[in-house]
């Protein structure tokens, strides 16, 4: 497994820093790569939200975009 180098970037200067500022900056790189987990393959996002218990995600995804939603990112992306 590889460490995320933002992460490192952010350990390297966190004793200058507030603690709340160290843990804000190092959830907003957890989360972002969560997300680029769940969203590299998109037709299966769905599934992998409801796997891992986050159905309100999953259900708010098909809410503002529709059943399917991936088919249509699909499409966008080959215009």
């Amino acid at each position: 497994m590889d460490i995320d180098p933002r992460l490192i970037a952010i350990d390297v200067d966190a004793d200058d820093r507030e603690p709340t500022e160290v843990y804000a900056d190092q959830l907003t790189v957890i989360v972002d790569n969560l997300l680029a987990g769940y969203l590299r393959t998109p037709e299966r996002t769905d599934a992998m939200l409801r796997r891992d218990g986050l159905t309100k995600s999953a259900d708010r995804l098909v809410e503002l975009f529709g059943a399917e939603w991936w088919q249509a990112l699909r499409r966008e992306n080959r215009s």
